[in-house]
């Protein structure tokens, strides 16, 4: 539901909290994969449909006005994307440290 008179509502403030606790799920493996410099173990496959869910659901918000699930939904897109690149940099590391340490 759309805000009220530019108010959020007890809706809205619903919509805002599952939004923020997705994008906090996926903080911790984006923060690990950053830091270890490793994505051996993540699934390209998965991540791309997690794009793809994320790019309808914004769809989906955008069509019925709903700015939580737009706002948020968008951002955790923002930090899937972040992810992809990420394993896409460093899936095959480990491939490359055993190589250089011959």
């Amino acid at each position: 539901m759309a805000s009220l008179k530019g108010k959020i509502t007890m809706i809205d403030a619903i919509g805002y909290l599952a939004g923020l606790l997705a994008i906090t799920s996926f903080m911790p493996q984006v923060m690990k994969t950053y830091r270890t410099k490793r994505a051996d173990d993540l699934s390209i496959p998965m991540l791309l449909l997690t794009l793809t869910t994320n790019l309808l659901y914004i769809l989906y918000g955008l069509l019925l006005v709903l700015y939580p699930i737009v706002i948020m939904i968008g951002l955790m897109t923002l930090v899937v994307i972040i992810q992809i690149i990420l394993t896409l940099r460093y899936q095959h590391n480990k491939k490359n440290v055993i190589t250089n340490t011959n």
